[in-house]
C-alpha cells in the first residue's frame, strides 16, 4: 500500500511539470488571449444592451406619463363634480357645457358664479396630479365670444396671457382633434409673480356629447400646464452617466424635451445625429402618441472602463505567465489546477447549470471527485426537472380550482335577484330575466373555451345588467367606448365580477342609480380593459386593504359575516396564473368620484371563430 502512494505522488508531480514546461506556456498564452478579447467583446454589448434597455425604460416611463395625463383630461366625460359645499347636484359634462354657455344663471350674476363653478372645475384638476401648476380652458359662449379661465397652484393672477397662447399656438388649434395635444417646454412668464418655471403643456379639446360622433359641437379647449420636472424626475431615476444627450422626439423630429435647453423646439435630423463620429444613437420604440426616446452617447466615455480593463488584464497575464513558470513545482505538488477547475463547475452549479461534467478518467482521488460530482449534478438535475413538473402540475390545479370558484358565487347572486323580483313583481318580467339567465348560465358551464371574443363578453355584462335593472328598476347606465370587439379575445367571464363590484360596492351604496364606462387600450403588445364608475369611490384605508387582497393569498375580504370581493380576486388570480405575474388587475379610486378597475392582459388578436350554439340549450 505504502509503494503504491508513493508511485501515485511521483507520477503527478512528474505530469503536472512537464504540462507546464514543455507546452503549457504558449497555449495558455494564446487560449487566454482568445477568451480576453471573447470577454470583453461579450463585456462591451452588455454595456450597449444595458443602454438601450435604460432607453426604453425612459421611454416607457415617458408613455406611462402621457397615458396618465390622458386619462385626465378625460376626466370631464367620466366623473361628476360638486363645487358647491353640501349640494346634492352634482357637475356632469352637460353641466359643464352649461357653464361655459351661461346657461341657468342669473344674467346679474352670471359672469361672477360662471367663473367661480369653472376655477373650481380647474382646481380639481389640479389636484390629480401634484406637478400640474396651472389649468386654463378657452372657449366660445352662445354668441361666439371667447371666454377664458385660468387657474395656478399660487393663486396668481395671468397679468398676460400673450406668452401662453404663443406657446400653445393657440391660433392655430386644430378644434377638429380628439386627441390630447402635446406642447414643448416653455417658460411659465404670463403669472403676475417671477415665475420662471419650466413647464410643457397637454390639452384636449371639448365637444357637445348631445350631438352624434360625427358632428359633435366644439366647446372649447382644456390646457394644463406640467412641471417639466415630471419629465426630469423620470429620467433622473434611470442610471445614466453624466454626458449623455437626450431628446424625446415628436415624429417629425421636433424636439418636445432634451437635456440640451437649445434643442428644445428645434426640429433634429437623426439621421446626421446617428453619423457624428465617436457617438452611439439608441433610442425606444415610437409609443402610441407618437413619441420617441432618442440618447446619443460618447462611445469614448462609455467604453472607458474596457479600455482600462484591456491594460489591467494584459498585466494580469503577463505576471501570471511569470509565475507559473517560476513556480511550477511549487503548483505540481499542490495540486491546484485540478482543484480550481473543480472549484470553477461547482460555481456553475450553484447559478442553476448543472449540464456541466468533469472529467473522471484519472485513477487517483482526484478522478474520484470528479466522479462524485458528476453523479451529483445529475442527481440535482434529475431532482430540479422533477420539482419544475409538479409545480406546473399544481399550477394547473389552481387554475381549475378558481374557475370552478367563481361559477356558485355569479349563480347565487343572480337568483337571488331573480327571486326578490318574482316576490314583488307578479308579471311577465320574470320570464324576460329567465331568458337572460339562462344564457349566461349555458356561457358559464357550457363547452370550455380558452378564450372568447371581447364582444361575447360584452354581451354577458349587458345580460347582467338588464337583470340588475329588472331589480332595481332600470338605473344602472353600462356604456362601452372601445372598437374591435370581435377580433380582441379575451380569457372567459372576466368581466361582470368587475361591473357586479361597481355596482354592490360603488352604485349602490349612493343611492342605486349612477353609470359604469368600459374601454380598451394597447400599448407594446398588451391590451388593457378599464372599467369605470361614477359610485362613492374607496377611501385610502379602502383601497389599501384592496391592494393587499390582490397581493395576497386569500380568496377575499372576510367580514363578520361573509367573503367579499371574491369575483375581482378570482379574475386577478386567473389571469396571472394564464399569463405571468406582470398581468392582472389593478384598482384605483377616489371618495366621492369613484373607482377604475384595469385588467392588463396580452394583446391576442384573431378571427373570430365562436359558435353562438356552443353556449345555447341543445
Amino acid at each position: 500500500m505504502e509503494k503504491k502512494k508513493k508511485e501515485f505522488r511521483l507520477g503527478m508531480f512528474h505530469k503536472f511539470t512537464l504540462v507546464i514546461l514543455v507546452s503549457g506556456l504558449v497555449p495558455m498564452l494564446i487560449l487566454t488571449t482568445v477568451l480576453f478579447r471573447t470577454m470583453l467583446v461579450q463585456y462591451r454589448q452588455v454595456i450597449t444592451d444595458t443602454y438601450q434597455q435604460a432607453v426604453i425604460s425612459v421611454g416607457s416611463r415617458i408613455d406611462n406619463m402621457l397615458s396618465a395625463y390622458n386619462t385626465i383630461t378625460k376626466m370631464p366625460y367620466y366623473y361628476n363634480f360638486s363645487f358647491q359645499e353640501n349640494a346634492m347636484n352634482y357637475m356632469t359634462f352637460d353641466n359643464f357645457r352649461q357653464i361655459v354657455y351661461g346657461i341657468g344663471y342669473a344674467p346679474e350674476t352670471m359672469e361672477e358664479e360662471r367663473k367661480s363653478d369653472m376655477e373650481g372645475f380647474l382646481r380639481n384638476l389640479m389636484s390629480t396630479d401634484y406637478y400640474i401648476t396651472a389649468a386654463h380652458f378657452i372657449g366660445k359662449d352662445l354668441n361666439g365670444n371667447e371666454i377664458s379661465f385660468h387657474v395656478n397652484v399660487w393663486g396668481n393672477y395671468f397679468y398676460t396671457l400673450d406668452p401662453f397662447y404663443e406657446a400653445v399656438d393657440r391660433e392655430h388649434t386644430d378644434q377638429s382633434s380628439r386627441d390630447m395635444m402635446l406642447y414643448p417646454i416653455h417658460r411659465h412668464n404670463y403669472l403676475s409673480g417671477s415665475y420662471s418655471t419650466e413647464v410643457f403643456t397637454v390639452a384636449r379639446n371639448y365637444y357637445d356629447l348631445r350631438g352624434s360622433i360625427q358632428d359633435m359641437n366644439y366647446v372649447g379647449t382644456l390646457y394644463l400646464d406640467i412641471d417639466a420636472r415630471k419629465v426630469s424626475s423620470l429620467i433622473d431615476s434611470v442610471d445614466f452617466l453624466r454626458d449623455e444627450k437626450l431628446y424625446v422626439l415628436w415624429p417629425d423630429g421636433t424636439c418636445f424635451y432634451s437635456n440640451q435647453p437649445e434643442a428644445i423646439g428645434q426640429k433634429l435630423d437623426r439621421e446626421s445625429m446617428s453619423n457624428e463620429p465617436g457617438m452611439m444613437l439608441l433610442q425606444a420604440p415610437s409609443s402610441e402618441y407618437g413619441v420617441e426616446t432618442v440618447v446619443e452617447i460618447d462611445t469614448k466615455t462609455a467604453f472607458a472602463p474596457i479600455q482600462n480593463l484591456y491594460r489591467i488584464m494584459y498585466l494580469l497575464l503577463a505576471l501570471s505567465i511569470a509565475a507559473l513558470a517560476a513556480g511550477s513545482v511549487f503548483f505540481s505538488r499542490k495540486l491546484t489546477g485540478p482543484l480550481t477547475e473543480m472549484m470553477q463547475q461547482m460555481k456553475r452549479v450553484e447559478t442553476g447549470d448543472f449540464d456541466i461534467s468533469l472529467p473522471a478518467s484519472r485513477r487517483d482521488e482526484i478522478g474520484v471527485l470528479s466522479d462524485r460530482f458528476n453523479q451529483m449534478s445529475a442527481a440535482l438535475k434529475t431532482y430540479i426537472n422533477k420539482s419544475y413538473v409538479a409545480q406546473i402540475k399544481q399550477n394547473e390545479a389552481e387554475l381549475t380550482a378558481l374557475k370552478s370558484q367563481i361559477y356558485p358565487h355569479f349563480l347565487y347572486n343572480t337568483l337571488e335577484i331573480i327571486r326578490m323580483t318574482a316576490l314583488e313583481n307578479e308579471d311577465t318580467q320574470v320570464s324576460s330575466m329567465i331568458e337572460a339567465l339562462s344564457e349566461q348560465i349555458h356561457y358559464v358551464i357550457g363547452p370550455v373555451k380558452d378564450l372568447v371574443p371581447l364582444r361575447k363578453e360584452v354581451e354577458i355584462v349587458g345580460k347582467y345588467v338588464f337583470l340588475l335593472n329588472c331589480r332595481i328598476q332600470g338605473n344602472i347606465q353600462f356604456e362601452v367606448l372601445t372598437n374591435h370587439l370581435d377580433t380582441l379575445m379575451v380569457p372567459k367571464l372576466i368581466l361582470q365580477p368587475i361591473v357586479e363590484n361597481a355596482y354592490i360596492h360603488g352604485i349602490k351604496p349612493k343611492g342605486g342609480k349612477g353609470r359604469i364606462f368600459m374601454e380598451t387600450s394597447r400599448t407594446e403588445g398588451n391590451l388593457e380593459i378599464s372599467i369605470m364608475d361614477d359610485g362613492v369611490g374607496m377611501d385610502e384605508e379602502q383601497l389599501t386593504q384592496m391592494k393587499k387582497l390582490l397581493a395576497g393569498d386569500a380568496i377575499g375580504i372576510k367580514d363578520e359575516y361573509n367573503w367579499k370581493s371574491i369575483g375581482l380576486k378570482n379574475v386577478h388570480d386567473r389571469i396571472r396564473y394564464l399569463y405571468g405575474e406582470e398581468y392582472g388587475v389593478k384598482v384605483t379610486s377616489s371618495p366621492g368620484f369613484g373607482t377604475i378597475v384595469r385588467l392588463l392582459l396580452p394583446l391576442m388578436e384573431g378571427e373570430n371563430t365562436y359558435d353562438q350554439n356552443d353556449y345555447r340549450r341543445r
